[in-house]
Formats: C-alpha cells, structure tokens, sequence
C-alpha cells in the first residue's frame, strides 16, 4: 500500500516522542513491504537547506531524504489566526490538492493536528482519492484548545463538560472558571479580523472545537496510548469499535541493559524547557535544595528558553554545581545515559498521552518522579513498585519527593513487560482494520 504518515514536525529539524514515533513506524510499515511517505511543517530557515518540488502563492514544498525515508517539509507562506484555530484554508487545501494530482494513497495516518497538519490536508486528500482511509494517532492533547485536557488554571484534569472558551480564558489569565463562565456571555461571537485574538476568543475556539469534531467524522480509525485517552475519545462520540490500544513500544536500544548508576544520586529530565513540560516546577524545586555534592540534576538540550520566567531559572541553575546541561543527544547516547542516572523526574503539567520517557525509564531500571495527572499518573499506577507521583505544578511536593530519593540507592522493581516498537506496532496492526 501507498501510505502517507503526517506529523507536525520532522527529523532532523525537530526531536520530539512523536518525531521519534513516526521514524520507527515507517520504518516497521517499508519492513511489511509499503511504500512510505512522510509529511510534516517546516519552518522557512530550514527549507532553503532542501529541493523544492512544488510552490505557489500560498505555499512551498520541498522533499528530502532522511534515515533513506522520503520526507515532504511543507511551509505555508501565511497563515491567519483564525487558521490557526479552525485548521483549515481554502486557498491552502487548493494548493494541496494540486500538489498532490498526480499521486495516490491508500492511508492517510495523522500523527499530529497543526494548521499545516490540518483538515487542508484531510480534505484535499480525499478529493484526490475518495476511498482513502484515514488513521487518527492521539499523541498529544488535539481535543482540547489548550492542548493541555487540564481544568481551567487548576492544574487538574477536565472532568464532564465544560465551557471551551471560558476554560481557556480562566488557564491563559489565570483567574476563575466562575469568573470567565460570566465573561464569556459578554463576548461577541463573530470574528473581526481587524482587532486583536483575544476580542474574537469565542469565535476562535468554537472554530477550533468544531475542527477537532472534523477531524473526527474524517478518521476512520484511532490509535491511542493510554486507556484514559481511549475514555475520552469515547466520551467525546467516537464510536468504541474504531479506537485500538496499545501502551507505547519503545526503541530496542533501551531494552535488556543493566542500570550502573553509582554516587552522586543523579535525577535526570529528559523533555523541552516549556512550562507544559513543568521544566519551571522542577527547576524551583531544585534550586531550593542546597547545593551539594550528594546529588545531581542531568537535563538534556541546551540551556535555552523562550519563556523570560524559566530563562531567569535556568541562568541560576548554570551557576550550581549539582546542574549538568547533556545538550542535544541522540539516541544512542540517551540510552546510555539513563543507564548512569537513579530517578528520571517527569514533571508535566499537561495531560501526557503515555509519555515514552517513561518506559524508557523503566526499561533502563531508573525510578520515577512524576507528576500525578493524565498518563503520568496512569503509568506511575503501573509502575506502582517503581514510580511515586507528586501534586502536579506544586514545586514544594517536587522537592520532598525528590529529597525522600536520594536516599533510595536502589534500582527500580518494575516486573510489568515493556515493548519494543516493534511488538507494539505488531499489536496494533492486529487490532487495525486497515493494515495488515
């Protein structure tokens, strides 16, 4: 079969769980004899870098080879606010269907839901070819506005229905739900493109709740991580018979090896310095414990940020001498390292559909510490012999889980099986109706 595997992003312009998902997934499918093609956003810097095989006045596309994998970068030149929400644009899903003319799939499967990644691409797609079958993957929260499925400002998950826009007022101002519920009945519910987002915040998320229920008429199957997501897509209305689950695989390099971590007592965060990630939380933590020799904190990536609140924490950690930046690290390298670490800390203050970190974790005999909400809490309850969780955002609780850690020499307990990639995709293809 002819497959197109559409993400976000893409390797080796961004490194991510989903990046590192689709890889091994294409790589499974060309193993089963398929003919893959992988299409994800790419910025404006990075496409000069590829041969561009296809422009016009609303976007570029250039293709190139990864991993011998063909790889499609498309830019979109503008993009509105308002697609931004509603992931849709006529003139772009035009282009898109000329683009794709001369060519022919037999799945489409979704691994991300951006305005490049988007019902543009959905819907040229089966104009082009009507009998394609459409695979949803639920990596990260795309239900949900904020992309977060938390509560309000309270860093709790979403429980019954609930108000989109004043959800989303009540998270981006931090104020009360109760409160933005009454500021809502006063917003217009129109789009003026000639005022700031915020005037036309009503519009925009029931534009961006009505794409999300797109999306779901448009896939006929979901593919999820965590049994709390297959719950909520069922209580969304996605009929039960379409949803297949299957706890995440992970890269056979972090299988079978022997966890050697010796003294300092050494934590490690594994993620990107966002605040969705909880990186602030765990840096507050940190640096309110003293700086000593009997433990250290390894991060991977750089010591960078956008954010001035979580710059200003970072330029304090560079300063301590418990705080080791690992930078950007491949793969290889980061199996070796959780091997040398005890505690991985995993403190996101999102609703993680089954973050792979955490089997890696496991895989590698670390311990973890994380935080008590969506996946998280779901895989701490199943690595219970290996796994403590503390209240999500609350830096406090982080830091007495952590002190109560340096005490614990041990190597994690874990007994529940942990799959490789490739006995994950073999379960998931003999749930699918679609591939075989």
């Amino acid at each position: 079969m002819d497959i197109l595997l559409a993400t976000h992003n893409f390797l080796p312009h961004h490194t991510g769980g989903t990046e590192i998902y689709v890889l091994n997934l294409a790589k499974f499918l060309i193993k089963k004899g398929h003919k893959i093609t992988i299409m994800a956003a790419i910025d404006s810097k990075s496409i000069k870098q590829h041969r561009i095989i296809y422009y016009d006045n609303n976007l570029e596309i250039c293709s190139y080879l990864y991993d011998e994998l063909t790889v499609l970068g498309v830019e979109y030149k503008q993009i509105s606010t308002e697609q931004i929400y509603s992931k849709k644009s006529n003139k772009h899903r035009d282009s898109l269907i000329s683009f794709f003319a001369n060519m022919h799939f037999d799945i489409l499967h979704i691994n991300g839901f951006t305005a490049t990644i988007g019902l543009d691409l959905l819907y040229a797609l089966k104009e082009k070819s009507s009998d394609i079958k459409v695979i949803s993957s639920f990596h990260t929260a795309i239900s949900d506005p904020k992309e977060t499925l938390t509560f309000a400002n309270m860093l709790t998950e979403q429980d019954g229905k609930i108000n989109p826009t004043a959800d989303v007022l009540s998270y981006r101002f931090n104020i009360p739900y109760w409160l933005t519920k009454t500021i809502y009945r006063l917003l217009p519910n129109h789009n003026f493109s000639f005022l700031p987002a915020l005037f036309n915040i009503k519009y925009l998320i029931n534009q961006n709740v009505k794409s999300f229920e797109q999306l779901k008429t448009g896939t006929d199957e979901w593919w999820v991580y965590s049994n709390g997501i297959r719950k909520h897509l069922i209580a969304s209305g996605v009929k039960e018979n379409i949803i297949k689950f299957e706890r995440h695989g992970i890269s056979s390099i972090f299988i079978g090896n022997k966890n050697i971590a010796t003294k300092p007592i050494k934590f490690l965060f594994n993620g990107r310095a966002v605040k969705i990630k909880g990186f602030h939380t765990l840096l507050k933590s940190w640096l309110s414990l003293p700086d000593n020799d009997d433990k250290q904190l390894w991060v991977t990536g750089e010591p960078v940020s956008n954010d001035r609140s979580i710059e200003l924490l970072i330029k304090k950690s560079k300063i301590r001498k418990d705080v080791k930046w690992l930078g950007v690290l491949s793969q290889e390298q980061l199996a070796e390292v959780y091997l040398q670490v005890h505690t991985v800390i995993i403190p996101s203050e999102c609703y993680e559909t089954g973050p792979l970190v955490f089997h890696e974790a496991m895989a590698c005999e670390c311990n973890v510490i994380a935080s008590d909400i969506g996946g998280c809490k779901e895989l701490a309850q199943l690595y219970h012999d290996s796994a403590v969780m503390f209240k999500t955002g609350n830096s406090t609780d982080l830091q007495l889980k952590i002190q109560s850690s340096i005490k614990n020499t041990n190597v994690n307990k874990n007994r529940n099986p942990i799959l490789s990639f490739e006995e994950h995709f073999i379960s998931l293809f003999k749930q699918s109706s679609f591939y075989d």
